[in-house]
């Protein structure tokens, strides 16, 4: 999760320095605004779809984990 954090941060960084200067005149500025959001947004949809398979194992992983719990206790003979 966090590498895809630091990963959206730098694609940030790069699109920031792609922005044209001052001197291209509002409607370059906000055509070019438009672009980043655009991008941003596709970024943000494919980080909360990432998200959601995380989410998705770590459930899995805590039903395994608790199976395993269970089965491990069931094993032990009683004192």
């Amino acid at each position: 999760m966090s590498a895809a954090l630091v990963k959206a941060a730098k694609q940030f960084d790069a699109l920031v320095a792609t922005l044209p200067p001052s001197e291209g005149g509002e409607k370059a500025q906000l055509r070019r605004i438009a672009e980043l959001q655009a991008e941003n947004d596709a970024v943000g949809q494919e980080l909360q779809k990432q998200l959601e398979a995380v989410m998705k194992e770590l459930k899995q992983v805590q039903e395994l984990f608790s199976q395993t719990v269970d089965n491990c206790l069931n094993l032990k003979k009683p004192d």
